[in-house]
């Protein structure tokens, strides 16, 4: 995050012989959340980049932001087998581990030379679109889509047990990810337990809830 002190703006001002010459003085961000430069704009003096991206430069009037080289954990992680060069600037993958449950949580993006993994990017994604929180993404390298959630979003496991907030809606766990939203949407359009159901509804048998889809 890159902030601007009005009082060091001041003074930096008051001893220049060029007022506003020295890069980022005066509280300017000019550029900060223009599309395509991955900054947002968090308030008059603070500017800060989306989640997986950091700075592509030191200079303080430049809000470009370029895709992180590391992962979260700091592994370096294997590229998608898939072009990257000027056609593909900017294009998205999504990978998914066959051996974990739900949607891919690897996305990377192509730099117009290589691909680099930009991790968290669909949280950034869902939030954007108005949702609480991402399950992650289909695989696939182009047209992302991503899967969405409502509700907390802490991670939680199958044993943590569920219920009904009424007899659509249902407080429990998806993909690891705690998850209060309308059956009808997990089992229809997020197809939690698969393809076919166009409907859902909450209900409680000897205590336990669960959607039942159909």
């Amino acid at each position: 995050m890159r902030l601007t002190l009005t009082l060091a703006a001041a003074l930096l001002l008051a001893c220049s012989s060029e007022p506003g010459s020295e890069a980022g003085v005066g509280g300017d961000r000019t550029g900060c959340g223009e599309p395509g430069s991955h900054s947002v704009l968090l308030s008059e003096h603070s500017c800060e980049c989306e989640p997986g991206y950091t700075w592509c430069s030191d200079a303080l009037d430049d809000f470009d932001c370029c895709p992180s080289d590391t992962t979260e954990s700091g592994e370096t992680a294997e590229p998608p087998d898939a072009p990257c060069g000027a056609d593909q600037l900017e294009q998205i993958a999504c990978i998914d581990d066959p051996e974990a449950p739900g949607p891919g949580t690897e996305t990377w993006a192509c730099n117009g030379e290589r691909w680099v993994p930009v991790p968290g990017l669909f949280e950034f994604e869902c939030m954007a679109l108005g949702y609480h929180f991402g399950y992650g993404c289909l695989a696939s390298i182009g047209a992302t889509q991503y899967l969405c959630g409502y509700g907390p979003g802490s991670t939680c496991d199958e044993t943590q047990g569920s219920a009904c907030v009424d007899e659509s809606i249902i407080d429990t766990c998806v993909w690891g990810r705690r998850t209060v939203d309308y059956c009808r949407r997990l089992c229809a359009d997020l197809q939690v337990w698969g393809p076919g159901f166009s409907a859902g509804a909450c209900v409680e048998l000897d205590g336990v809830a669960s959607c039942e889809c159909s």
